[in-house]
């Protein structure tokens, strides 16, 4: 890679300073790699003055891990080509991309397979301008995590700069552990192979909506409770909604394309649950009916839930659910209009020990207590609920901090759960992390650290302070 090709950072490149998380950061170059061997270059250019390398793909990221503090920035995003494919024949499938391909494209790529039968790849956030290499680097899940688990299970193997400039391919739980949500701490990925699974015969959405928070938790808590099953599909996804998030969606709807046509929610509506569910269609009938049954008795009226099937429909579900998050966001984008200081606000935390109604009640008695606006919504199962703080102004924002704090070791001392999960620690949260999180966790990334960059030139400032905690 030529000098011409590692740019000095100006006006023309603040958008790649910040991620949605809205915190802002500095940098000194950057560059758009789109080969190993370029990336090698720059790796290269950038050791020999001792300069750091913060490495990006899509910049969808809500913890600032991709957010630069000086040094140089590897934007990867122009490295989404997918490479070669595998089908065996007892079924698998394994498809090579590189780390810069975002979920629409790598769907487009997975479709061009020669097969009899439809693949796709499980991890699904709902962003789906996030990139693979990303959406690995911080080990997101995704809607149905429920159903198919960690995002381990669907990477095959990954080709790893590590910043002295050599390549490694990473195969087995134990080594792609050293990369898989590690947020980039131990090098560049260029390459991953990902294991693909076959598409169920059918998929079916249904929204629940209620007009009482005590019949939607406890609606909810029956579900978890009783976990109902049929022979032929299984449960995908449980999703909460709250009033608040279903307001920001609605204030905004007319000028999202791909959810502007769903009917307004009553404004009586004071909760949704959505459910996914996956299989064959007389074990999805089965399961609506209990779904339905269920919810009528908690007073949700069936015949006013939205029931959708077909991979549009459930992709404008899917929409509708991303865009609690990207109106949230959207909401600390104005606030930090007014001043600079403010990011966002938003717990991250799996919860055990505790039913989702005492969670969620906790949740919205506090935020009120402290006076900052919020909205609530993520993952019903598991009781991993994403709670917006939505502060108006820096006097807010602080109290804000405050709150997430409190709730932070409120969930340590009495065992909830973790502190932070899907999100990441990136630079926002590692302070916390650091007092609450894991420390088992904590001096794993160190150790991984000193074996695969001693000396500390990729990613620095994510999950622990470089100077400060390694030295």
């Amino acid at each position: 890679m030529s000098q011409q090709q590692i740019i000095k950072t100006d006006q023309t490149y603040q958008e790649f300073l910040i991620d949605e998380s809205k915190y802002q950061g500095f940098a000194e170059s950057i560059s758009f790699p789109v080969s190993e061997a370029e990336i090698l270059a720059v790796l290269a250019a950038m050791r020999e003055h001792k300069t750091p390398v913060t490495i990006q793909g899509g910049k969808t990221g809500i913890t600032g891990a991709a957010v630069p503090l000086g040094g140089h920035v590897m934007n990867l995003s122009r490295m989404d080509q997918c490479k070669e494919h595998e089908v065996y024949e007892n079924g698998t499938v394994l498809l090579s991309v590189e780390p810069g391909i975002n979920l629409i494209e790598l769907k487009k790529e997975i479709g061009k397979i020669p097969s009899e039968k439809d693949f796709f790849w499980p991890p699904d956030p709902t962003e789906t301008s996030a990139t693979v290499g990303g959406i690995v680097a911080s080990g997101a899940g995704g809607l149905t995590k429920l159903l198919y688990g960690s995002i381990e299970k669907y990477v095959e193997s990954i080709r790893l700069i590590t910043s002295d400039g050599n390549i490694h391919v990473l195969r087995g739980k134990d080594e792609l552990a050293n990369v898989i949500g590690r947020e980039g701490i131990t090098g560049i990925i260029s390459q991953l192979t990902l294991k693909l699974v076959e598409k169920p015969d059918q998929t079916w959405g249904i929204s629940f909506f209620f007009n009482s928070h005590e019949n939607a938790e406890d609606f909810v808590d029956r579900i978890l409770q009783e976990k109902p099953t049929a022979d032929t599909a299984k449960v995908a996804a449980i999703e909460y909604m709250d009033r608040s998030t279903i307001d920001l969606i609605e204030a905004r709807k007319e000028f999202m394309s791909s959810i502007k046509e769903l009917p307004d929610i009553e404004s009586e509506v004071s909760d949704l649950v959505y459910f996914e569910l996956q299989g064959e269609e007389n074990g999805i009938e089965e399961l609506a009916g209990q779904l339905m049954a269920l919810a009528e008795n908690h007073n949700s009226d069936s015949d006013k839930a939205w029931a959708v099937s077909g991979e549009m429909e459930i992709e404008r579900m899917h929409a509708f659910r991303h865009a609690a998050a990207e109106t949230a966001n959207l909401r600390i984008e104005q606030a930090r209009r007014q001043d600079q200081r403010i990011t966002k606000l938003g717990a991250d935390m799996t919860l055990n020990n505790i039913t989702f109604g005492a969670a969620i009640r906790q949740y919205r008695q506090d935020a009120k207590k402290a006076k900052i606006k919020y909205c609530i919504f993520g993952h019903a199962a598991g009781i991993h609920l994403h709670v917006n703080l939505l502060p108006e102004s820096y006097e807010e924002y602080r109290k804000g901090i405050k709150l997430l704090e409190m709730w932070a070791r409120i969930t340590c001392k009495e065992g909830h759960g973790t502190v932070v999960s899907e999100h990441g620690i990136g630079k926002l949260k590692k302070t916390l992390f650091r007092e609450l999180g894991s420390k088992e966790y904590l001096e794993e990334c160190k150790m991984i650290k000193h074996q695969w960059d001693p000396i500390g030139m990729i990613n620095r400032g994510n999950i622990f302070d470089w100077k400060e905690d390694i030295g």
